[in-house]
């Protein structure tokens, strides 16, 4: 049975900061797949991307390192804000898995900008499992974005102190804080939920959200993701090959970012791993024993620390510090892979490279400037809906008297 949740006000603001690579993606496709029907249940799921990636990166003070300028744009945050203020008696929900990376500034500026200014409570959700799986889990994430590194490379930095795992970034302290005690001391511990996820507990990410929300139990179970969505681990042939293509594209030939996105991450990876399934042979990944005591430690601190904020836990604080299996064996990549996975690998980038999505079925945009067109497109999407919701303030407002009809649409 799902735990009782007691529901959020009316009007309070949800803010879901991560861990990545702990369902995020599934609450964010229903979320966006259920976007009237949750509005319908008094839970509003602004704007009309999967998820608040650029608007929260511009109040966290996040950079987006894949596009050609980097710096987030205030105006990708009040397109967000005026669709929250036009349902503000609502619940609200904004989710990106990244804004746990936020400094205490970033936590500060992302609590007050959301609830404008203690207008509206804000809420602050962050989802745990156990390290020993998560950062091995977040390495293999690394890879799409160009990591060089290898598993045992990429461990030895991690885990040089346990007290601030470098994975993911969202363990710094490099304002002397905890990840936990930014967002306390920003929102306070009762506004903070503390979500830990559980093997034999495979519902509990979804059920908390729908209980904090007051939605109707099973709704956002209700949309189920597939292929590349459902973000699978990679095998250790899979993360092998990849690796190697990241040193010899991003290490040795010095790729431009965009150009490995397109082509590697939207391409290669997104078809290998929606269209193919790895076999047994393939192998997994695991760390080696050293690593895995390390991250026993390392857990263990991070359950402490919950502990002693205060904040509200859904779940067993243990499952943090529980130790993963591990091997003595040699981390040596596979000398060889499997031909489909050659395959699929080489008709990803492909499709990619002539305008084609991973799976050669939608039209996307010419080569390696994908990312660049699509964040023009958004930018301009983006802009009209400003535009449109500042002509309806002011209509609505009393600005009737010379007040031009621009005749201005919202973007379908």
């Amino acid at each position: 049975m799902p735990e009782t949740i007691d529901a959020l006000d009316g009007g309070t603001r949800l803010v879901h900061i991560g861990l990545p690579k702990t369902g995020s993606t599934a609450l964010q496709y229903a979320a966006k797949k259920l976007k009237w029907e949750l509005r319908s249940e008094g839970v509003n799921y602004p704007g009309k991307a999967e998820n608040h990636h650029r608007s929260l990166s511009w109040l966290a003070g996040l950079k987006i390192d894949y596009l050609p300028d980097p710096t987030p744009k205030e105006q990708w945050w009040r397109v967000i804000e005026q669709e929250l203020d036009r349902f503000s008696e609502q619940r609200a929900l904004l989710s990106f898995e990244m804004v746990c990376t936020a400094d205490a500034e970033g936590a500060r500026r992302t609590v007050d900008e959301v609830g404008a200014q203690g207008k509206h409570p804000v809420h602050v959700v962050l989802v745990l499992r156990n390290l020993g799986s998560f950062v091995p889990s977040y390495w293999q994430e690394s890879l799409k974005r160009g990591n060089t590194r290898s598993l045992e490379e990429y461990l030895r930095e991690a885990l040089a102190d346990p007290a601030a795992v470098t994975a993911s970034g969202a363990f710094h302290r490099r304002d002397g804080l905890s990840l936990l005690e930014r967002w306390v001391n920003a929102v306070g511990a009762e506004n903070v939920t503390v979500i830990v996820l559980e093997k034999d507990q495979p519902t509990r990410l979804l059920d908390t959200f729908e209980g904090l929300l007051a939605l109707p139990g099973g709704l956002l179970h209700s949309r189920q993701l597939d292929g590349a969505g459902q973000n699978r681990g990679m095998s250790a042939a899979e993360a092998a090959l990849v690796l190697r293509l990241n040193r010899q594209i991003r290490g040795r030939w010095r790729a431009p970012r965009a150009d490995h996105r397109a082509l590697v991450f939207k391409g290669m990876v997104n078809r290998m791993l929606s269209l193919r399934t790895p076999s047994e042979s393939e192998g997994k990944l695991v760390v080696p024993h050293w690593a895995a005591d390390t991250l026993v430690e390392a857990g263990a601190l991070l359950a402490d620390n919950v502990r002693a904020t205060g904040v509200r836990v859904v779940g067993d604080l243990a499952e943090l510090e529980r130790r993963v299996p591990s091997t003595d064996d040699d981390a040596t990549p596979p000398a060889e892979i499997p031909f489909d996975l050659a395959v699929e690998a080489l008709l990803g980038m492909y499709s990619r490279a002539t305008g084609w999505d991973a799976k050669h079925k939608k039209k996307v945009a010419a080569g390696t400037t994908v990312e660049q067109l699509t964040g023009q497109l958004a930018d301009a999407r983006d802009e009209v809906a400003r535009l449109t919701a500042e002509v309806e303030r002011l209509r609505g407002s009393g600005h009737r008297m010379g007040a031009p009809r621009w005749g201005l649409r919202s973007p379908r």
